[in-house]
């Protein structure tokens, strides 16, 4: 007997569940991955930018230098801000379909990703009479992760392009100067 293909039988959900957790896990690794080379960039940028100022007297090849690691520099911040927040978005996609298998009537099993979402965006608890705790309580940095300025596909590529760009200003002031 063929499933209907409206109702999927629970092995079918199964093995999508299973693919589709397989994709959600590798793409928060790859995320933070991703992320960690960004920093580890930015800083490296930022400090060299930082040791090139530095210098006394500042000749007019290093201004130029100077200059151009800021224009890469912000560059690189608005590649950052693009790529986090695609990955970002992959990824809640991936973590949305699985709660959609998870509310389906035919799956049997716990509800890991759902209660997952739930303790991040509207509860904050999760009950379950078999553990100890009944009770989960989520903290004060699940709940703030919600907020704009908590995204690290914000926050980042903000901290990091306004650095570049005072560096810039610095660095084009300076070259204004006598």
């Amino acid at each position: 007997m063929e499933s209907d293909t409206n109702q999927p039988d629970e092995q079918n959900l199964e093995h999508s569940y299973q693919n589709l957790l397989t994709l959600w896990t590798s793409g928060i690794r790859d995320y933070h991955s991703l992320l960690s080379d960004y920093l580890t960039a930015n800083s490296i940028f930022v400090a060299a930018i930082g040791i090139l100022v530095t210098r006394e007297p500042v000749s007019l090849i290093f201004h130029f230098l100077v200059l151009i690691l800021c224009v890469f520099g912000i560059l690189m911040t608005l590649q950052m801000g693009i790529v986090l927040g695609r990955f970002s978005l992959q990824n809640d996609l991936w973590e949305w379909q699985l709660r959609g298998i998870e509310r389906k009537a035919q799956w049997s099993y716990r509800k890991i990703i759902d209660d997952l979402y739930r303790l991040k965006h509207r509860e904050g608890t999760i009950k379950d009479k078999d553990n100890d705790p009944a009770i989960f309580h989520s903290n004060w940095a699940l709940r703030q992760h919600r907020q704009w300025w908590a995204h690290r596909a914000i926050s980042f590529p903000l901290f990091f392009g306004i650095i570049y760009g005072l560096f810039l200003l610095w660095d084009l002031f300076q070259l204004r100067l006598p």
